[in-house]
């Protein structure tokens, strides 16, 4: 999950990732061109989508300043899955017939594929849309779109202590630890129960890493805490985060 470490990033996506510290949308001029030009696979994108959506929400004015001339496939899609989350369907649909010889990103259409037209309405189903709602927390340093993602993690991690355990474990291998929990997940748990821990435990680590980095998203997970206390979600949450 590309939002899970920012600290990974190249200072362009820094730029993305701490956008809120000085959010004025002249600053992503040319971020599609960056993007393009080091040649990122598709799952640099989604966050942008995110980042973008709150954008074009704040800002339509600037829809077309952030637009560029000559757009790649990952590009397009990425623009008419923001315009898209922004409430703009219209526009989105507008922007897709204007490159239309372009076409979308194959991976991307994919995964961007029945979005809402609100941030607000996006319910966490995969990676993916984990990685939109931390881009568009990005865009104002805004926690109400870290919420879902600890929900999510909680409405699987809170089936049992056990389960919240091994999701915790997960993590902790993602992290470079001990690899023997993926071993058996799926013998334990069976297929469809382990892919969703395995994801929950994507939104766990991701807020480890960033409430490390970002206040805001510290204060989310704090407050959560405190408003879920005994639950088996909210024990690894604070176990990992170290937040109480």
């Amino acid at each position: 999950m590309q939002a899970q470490q920012p600290s990974r990033q190249s200072d362009r996506s820094d730029e993305i990732t701490f956008f809120y510290k000085d959010p004025k949308a002249e600053r992503l001029v040319g971020v599609f061109t960056s993007l393009q030009g080091r040649s990122l696979t598709w799952n640099a994108y989604p966050p942008v989508a995110g980042l973008l959506a709150r954008i074009f929400s704040l800002h339509p004015d600037w829809i077309e300043r952030l637009t560029p001339n000559a757009p790649d496939a990952k590009a397009v899609a990425t623009l008419v899955a923001a315009l898209r989350l922004s409430g703009q369907p219209a526009k989105a649909e507008s922007l897709r017939a204007k490159f239309a010889s372009i076409g979308l990103d194959e991976r991307l259409n994919a995964e961007f594929a029945g979005l809402p037209t609100s941030l607000e309405d996006l319910r966490i189903a995969t990676p993916t849309h984990l990685d939109i709602l931390w881009g568009a927390s990005f865009a104002s340093g805004d926690g109400r779109y870290v919420v879902p993602i600890i929900d999510f993690f909680a409405d699987t991690a809170n089936a049992s202590e056990l389960v919240a355990i091994d999701v915790a474990k997960i993590v902790i291998s993602m992290a470079g630890g001990p690899k023997d929990i993926l071993a058996g997940l799926k013998e334990k748990y069976g297929e469809t129960r382990a892919r969703q821990m395995i994801y929950a435990a994507a939104a766990l680590w991701a807020v480890q890493s960033n409430s490390r980095q970002h206040e805001y998203v510290k204060q989310t997970a704090t407050q959560y805490i405190q408003d879920h206390a005994g639950t088996p979600a909210t024990k690894a949450l604070s176990a990992l985060t170290g937040v109480q």
